[in-house]
């Protein structure tokens, strides 16, 4: 499959989601969404969709939400912008 390629405005939400999931590994996505606020739902479940095509975390069905595993040794070397850094 080929991945196509993102823009830089879609770098960001992405990277914000992998620094979280680095330090805790798994999170609910309602646990995310309170986590990074800034974003709607929906344009967290885009994020989780490029990088569940990236195959960089995967996402598993719970009875009301989902569960956000990080993949390690998954993600793709690319430096992670400054603002992928912000404390939440």
């Amino acid at each position: 499959m080929r991945i196509q390629p993102t823009s830089a405005t879609e770098d960001v939400p992405d990277n914000q989601i992998l620094v979280l999931l680095q330090h805790h590994r798994r999170l609910t996505f309602l646990t995310l969404a309170d986590a990074l606020p800034m974003y709607t739902w929906q344009s967290l479940f885009a994020a989780l969709n490029r990088l569940r095509h990236r195959e960089q975390v995967e996402m598993m069905a719970l009875p009301a939400d989902y569960e956000v595993v990080w993949r390690p040794g998954r993600d793709r070397a690319r430096p992670l912008p400054a603002n992928a850094y912000q404390r939440v």
